[in-house]
């Protein structure tokens, strides 16, 4: 597949992969315990379409400061996670760079977190943006400051990761008439392939384990990266953070090689070996081309065409690593 045509895939981006309501949307008890507990007015509220989950994500605009909030009703299925990224970001150590808990908590039947905004954009992944180095420096530099896991009691990445990224045993099970001819005559190869990185998934660093454009926000001044949304932590490997970029920055035009070149001055990324990687990429393709064949979630009817365009350049990765 050329790296030009994950546009025409019919998958939107990954900001515009959930439906989020709107500030006038929620409860009038929710804006009103919100309007209470910040001491102010709501000025503005701009909602935030990034992200796979449908709860509200808004930059609140208050007279006279501006915070981050998300919440979900309680009875979600993933209010769980929305709490576990507040026991995450309130004990990150000093230094990490992403934004500061305010307060978690229930109220209203929602369970509601607020952080300190960050002005700032998405990072533009694309060859030539300043931002892929910058991004690429902020998840190495922070391998140090997570260095040994600061926050105990966190599973491994072998109880955790290596669940959720395969796919193709799944798929060698009852192949889909879809598959297409390098996928179908590779199936049993991939499969074997997809499982052989999990014996080195574990380390002793804390991992973010969620790495994607609408989780990394550019700073305003342009030369900082801060990464949020910690819902997925887990104790493991240093190198999976940095390593998960490239499949994004193939999403955005960058050949495989050029995805690693990028990569490779950063001292993380050489913490695996290169069979490592190979294995990792076809988890990653693995589990992409299992999950886009599955339902739509409620409130995210485009994570599956987006699940698609991730599939393809993970199959990109995996066809340059292996050479099949």
């Amino acid at each position: 597949m050329s790296f030009d045509s994950f546009d025409r895939l019919g998958a939107p981006p990954l900001g515009f992969t959930a439906v989020r309501p709107s500030w006038d949307e929620l409860p009038r008890e929710l804006r009103d315990f919100l309007t209470t507990h910040l001491g102010s007015p709501v000025v503005r509220a701009d909602v935030q379409s990034g992200g796979f989950t449908p709860g509200v994500a808004a930059r609140l605009t208050l007279t006279s400061d501006r915070v981050f909030v998300k919440a979900i009703p309680d009875d979600h299925v993933l209010a769980a996670k929305y709490l576990v990224e507040a026991e995450t970001s309130g004990r990150l150590p000093h230094g990490v760079p992403s934004p500061r808990l305010r307060w978690h908590g229930t109220a209203t039947g929602w369970t509601i977190l607020i952080f300190d905004d960050v002005e700032g954009r998405h990072p533009d992944l694309a060859p030539g943006s300043p931002d892929v180095h910058t991004v690429a420096s902020a998840l190495s530099s922070m391998v140090a400051l997570l260095t040994p896991n600061p926050i105990p009691g966190l599973p491994f990445a072998s109880a955790t990761r290596t669940h959720q990224l395969h796919g193709w045993r799944d798929l060698l099970l009852s192949p889909p008439r879809d598959l297409d001819n390098w996928e179908g005559r590779h199936l049993h190869a991939l499969a074997d392939l997809e499982t052989r990185w999990m014996r080195d998934a574990d380390g002793a660093t804390l991992v973010h384990g969620d790495i994607r454009p609408d989780n990394l926000i550019i700073t305003a001044s342009g030369t900082t990266a801060v990464v949020v949304d910690w819902a997925q932590p887990c104790q493991g490997a240093a190198w999976q953070d940095i390593t998960d970029l490239v499949p994004h920055l193939i999403m955005t035009g960058h050949s495989p090689e050029a995805a690693e070149k990028v990569l490779a001055e950063f001292p993380a990324w050489s913490l695996a070996a290169p069979e490592v990687i190979t294995s990792y990429a076809a988890a990653f393709a693995g589990y992409w081309t299992r999950m886009s064949r599955q339902p739509a979630p409620p409130g995210v009817p485009h994570l599956r065409g987006y699940q698609r365009r991730a599939a393809a350049a993970a199959i990109t990765w995996t066809m340059y690593r292996t050479g099949w």
